[in-house]
């Protein structure tokens, strides 16, 4: 195979004059791809060059600078860590309650012990998601390195965790897992806790299933702020929630659905100030609509 010869600093900084980006200081520009390399950083050239079928491929457009892409590339990072923080908040709240509200009723063993506590028939392209989950939960264990589980296990010789203790060294993919798998009324009383009852069950469960992987896309470094997400958001047409115009595979949406189920008015304050701070950012890239603190969840924050 021919692959790419290396090329140093210089000569990438080089490559970028001669496709027409201006670079007022190099010296800053090595500085800045000595921290985030080359490849990575190509991913925000894009918005910034002619078309990729045009006779320019690769051509930046005229007065485009290296800073125009540092600062495309700083805001995508700083939207990551806002919603990477909202998600961690959710987590949280997720092992909390989903560990109150099926133990209640069923003991911290109920999920494994007592056979009517999840939908073990539950089925997802012939896969029976309960036994992908326990599969999950036994390499989770086995990974885990806190002392509370290596305890549980020596003080009471057993392997299987209380769930109090297994939500902890569960994964958000995990937990999305688990709430598909709960029966309809312990469903309820999360959607209920959340202030979101009104929405369809399968809607929610959708919504913890698309927020891991934007998750896991944060937790990588990946590209967001533009991305057309592989897995796209449900919109419940019958709940007060934004409106059909707004597309469901792009980022904007999954801050409104972290609004709507935070609650937390500290997203709309980030997120206003995040654009503020960086208001050359095109934001229809993002799906954002015009006038979008007015439509629901941002209006009653």
């Amino acid at each position: 195979m021919n692959y790419k010869d290396f090329k140093d600093y210089p000569e990438l900084i080089q490559i970028l004059k001669d496709r027409g980006l201006i670079i007022a200081d190099e010296n800053q520009a090595i500085k800045f791809l000595k921290k985030v390399h080359y490849y990575r950083l190509s991913a925000y050239f894009v918005p910034f060059q002619h078309p990729k079928h045009s006779h320019q491929k690769d051509i930046f457009k005229e007065k485009i600078t290296f800073e125009d892409i540092q600062n495309l590339y700083c805001f995508d990072c700083e939207l990551k860590q806002l919603i990477f923080s909202c998600l961690e908040d959710l987590e949280m709240i997720l092992r909390a309650q989903i560990s109150h509200i099926h133990a209640q009723k069923y003991s911290p063993f109920g999920y494994i012990e007592n056979s009517h506590s999840l939908k073990r028939e539950l089925r997802i392209k012939n896969v029976f998601l309960f036994y992908e989950f326990i599969s999950q939960t036994q390499k989770e264990k086995q990974r885990a390195s806190e002392d509370f589980v290596r305890h549980i296990k020596d003080k009471y010789k057993i392997d299987d965790l209380p769930l109090w203790a297994l939500v902890e060294i569960l994964s958000f993919g995990a937990l999305s897992k688990f709430f598909k798998l709960m029966q309809l009324n312990e469903q309820l009383k999360l959607l209920e806790f959340f202030g979101v009852q009104s929405i369809r069950v399968g809607v929610f469960e959708n919504w913890l299933e698309v927020l891991a992987y934007v998750r896991n896309i944060c937790a990588h470094h990946g590209r967001l702020w533009n991305k057309n997400l592989v897995k796209k958001f449900k919109l419940d047409s019958n709940y007060d929630f934004l409106d059909q115009s707004v597309p469901t595979d792009k980022v904007f949406f999954a801050l409104n659905v972290l609004a709507e189920i935070l609650k937390d008015s500290s997203i709309k304050a980030g997120f206003q100030a995040l654009l503020a701070k960086y208001p050359t950012i095109p934001t229809k890239s993002m799906g954002i609509p015009q006038s979008w603190e007015s439509l629901s969840p941002w209006s009653n924050l």
